[in-house]
């Protein structure tokens, strides 16, 4: 991890912008290996103290840094807030890895939670998982 890295983001997008899964593009703060744990979510594995802290669910919204989240759609804003962030985003289930996609993954899922939130995120784990294993879908 670099130092400082979370002031770092907004320099980041401002000279390169995002890639087409939405995070950073060209970003100096990630190594090699850290790409390599990205690319195989490796880097994922801590979230599960979360979960078993109950600070995490195993589905919901990703977490966002400061400079992503003001980026987001006022409305989606709110709506997200209301829900623990997750494990498996919902543009996972949804095999909606863009950024555009990333953001109307979480606009279907909220609605969806909204109307049964058991249901659905039991749906969206399976989903996720069957994508992750079978279709071998990685984030960047």
């Amino acid at each position: 991890m670099h130092p400082y890295s979370e002031f770092l983001q907004d320099f980041v997008v401002q000279q390169n912008g995002y890639n087409e899964k939405g995070k950073p593009a060209q970003d100096f703060r990630l190594t090699r290996w850290g790409m390599a744990f990205r690319k195989l979510w490796v880097d994922e594995f801590p979230q599960i103290i979360n979960v078993l802290k109950g600070e995490m669910k195993l589905v919901g919204v990703r977490p966002l840094s400061k400079v992503r989240y003001n980026e987001f759609p006022e409305d989606l804003q709110k709506e997200r807030i209301k829900y623990k962030p997750g494990c498996f985003p919902p543009y996972v289930a949804l095999n909606m890895f863009d950024e555009v996609g990333n953001i109307e993954a979480e606009r279907i899922y909220l609605k969806d939670k909204a109307k049964n939130p058991y249901f659905t995120d039991t749906r969206y784990l399976f989903k996720s998982l069957y994508n992750i294993f079978v279709k071998k879908a990685r984030s960047s």
